[in-house]
């Protein structure tokens, strides 16, 4: 199996210090922050949405985030819904004008802490 191009302790470094509640350009941006040379290297992979590409670097950090919230061993983030049901709620969210220039969909997922996540992640 290969490994991804990102790693756990690269997403879960990045969960800690998120805020309870994030979108995956929320993410994305700190992510890019914290792993410059990690986020230019998804970004050269897979581009950015608009660049001509349906599966972008927000793509692959969405896909990642995603799977990760839902492995067995419970992880820092509370696990997403199975299926994708265009419906406001907890998990899902219309996007303002603003994120959907940047991510193009009119719908963006809503990740969501564990409470214990800030702790777990200093471990």
């Amino acid at each position: 199996m290969t490994q991804p191009r990102v790693s756990v302790e690269e997403l879960e470094a990045v969960i800690c210090q998120m805020p309870e509640a994030f979108t995956i350009l929320d993410f994305a941006d700190a992510f890019a922050e914290r792993f410059p040379a990690r986020w230019q290297q998804l970004v050269e992979r897979y581009g950015l949405y608009g660049s001509g590409t349906r599966y972008s670097a927000l793509t692959y950090l969405s896909n990642r985030l995603s799977s990760y919230s839902k492995r067995k061993t419970p992880g820092l983030l509370e696990p997403m819904p199975v299926g994708w049901k265009p419906d406001e709620g907890r998990y899902l969210r219309r996007t303002t004008p603003e994120e959907r220039q940047r991510f193009g969909s009119p719908w963006i997922a809503v990740y969501h802490r564990r409470e214990s996540a800030t702790e777990e992640g200093t471990r």
